[in-house]
């Protein structure tokens, strides 16, 4: 769908079941209508992996600046932190948690909606441009070979491509990236807080660490330029091992802090080199559905990292018990970050 109708109507539609399932929960709090709101949210794809919806579609709009394109899109969630905790935080303080929850919706009607609707398109040919903001030379070339943008890259539909070795490679490493952050995801304050650090200068640390994560996106594009985008995807896994040996290790404010800056700047660089990867690899005309066959995947293996993590530290009274072999984990992913290449053309499966 994405493909075929761009995100237009798609993110409207997840925008506006995301309010209203936001908005009802200022109304309605059971625990089974917040189990049901956040499986709605996970449905339409707009809990945790929202950038289903823009990280395809701004790959259709760039090639040659397609790394640094995604890394600015990548600032939006940072910022979002920045600016909305307080905001929010605000808000639950002097109304209540519940107008908490319908602002948040409210704010997102009157956001997403309106941006989708107005300024989205599916890609630039729908328009006459060509990628990058190149003009379109069409006394030179085909119509159809300018709609298809097979002059810039090739074209792999979703079977050819879930065919290759390289597609379960690259898969396989975001996977097992994916698994171990969301082992931490959240738990992270809980142990800080376990471990003497005191909760404000853990919020502290939350909040001013999303700077260092727009300074990566802001960079990213330099970054890839520079160190090569398997290489950067590898040692941004890397950071994020170190964020892990620092999390269980806390014994100082400052080591929550460094944890702190690690995780926001891997998580969100990551987030951002996904999209350039699986779009430099196999094109960008079914980027929605060749990235919708690999975030299925990851997202059932993810899935199950929480609950696992919780219940090791029932069971031990301890998340080293973990935690320490995410990192073997994450190590594992950027080894088969570096050694992934794109697929040839014409080569067998």
């Amino acid at each position: 769908l994405l493909d075929r109708h761009g995100p237009r109507i798609l993110l409207a539609v997840a925008g506006s079941v995301t309010a209203l399932v936001a908005i009802s929960l200022g109304f309605f709090h059971p625990a089974w209508w917040l189990i049901g709101a956040f499986m709605a949210m996970g449905l339409v794809a707009m809990q945790g992996p929202a950038s289903f919806y823009t990280s395809p579609s701004v790959a259709k709009w760039f090639v040659r600046d397609r790394a640094k394109a995604l890394g600015i899109l990548s600032i939006a969630a940072p910022a979002g932190l920045i600016f909305g905790f307080p905001a929010v935080q605000w808000v639950i303080s002097n109304h209540g948690w519940r107008a908490g929850w319908m602002v948040m919706g409210l704010s997102s009607l009157l956001i997403i909606i309106p941006v989708s609707l107005i300024y989205l398109r599916r890609q630039p040919e729908d328009i006459g441009l060509m990628p990058d903001g190149d003009q379109p030379k069409g006394d030179e070339l085909p119509p159809s070979r300018l709609a298809e943008g097979s002059i810039i890259e090739h074209q792999w539909t979703r079977e050819e491509a879930i065919r290759t070795r390289e597609f379960w490679q690259l898969s396989t490493a975001v996977g097992l990236f994916v698994f171990a952050t969301n082992s931490m995801l959240i738990f992270r304050v809980p142990h800080f807080i376990s471990h003497g650090v005191d909760p404000s200068l853990i919020a502290l640390g939350a909040g001013s660490a999303q700077l260092g994560a727009v300074l990566g996106a802001v960079t990213m594009g330099k970054q890839v330029s520079i160190v090569g985008l398997e290489r950067l995807s590898a040692l941004t896994i890397l950071i994020m091992a170190m964020c892990f040996v620092l999390t269980v290790s806390v014994a100082t404010p400052l080591m929550m802090f460094v944890a702190m800056y690690t995780w926001s700047w891997s998580n969100n660089m990551m987030g951002a080199l996904q999209g350039t990867l699986f779009a430099s690899y196999f094109g960008r005309r079914h980027a929605g559905a060749i990235r919708s066959v690999s975030l299925t995947a990851n997202m059932v293996v993810a899935a199950a990292a929480a609950p696992l993590a919780g219940i090791v530290d029932d069971v031990t009274g301890s998340f080293d018990a973990i935690w320490w072999p995410m990192v073997g984990i994450l190590c594992l992913s950027a080894f088969l970050m570096v050694t992934s290449r794109p697929p040839r053309v014409g080569a067998e499966p």
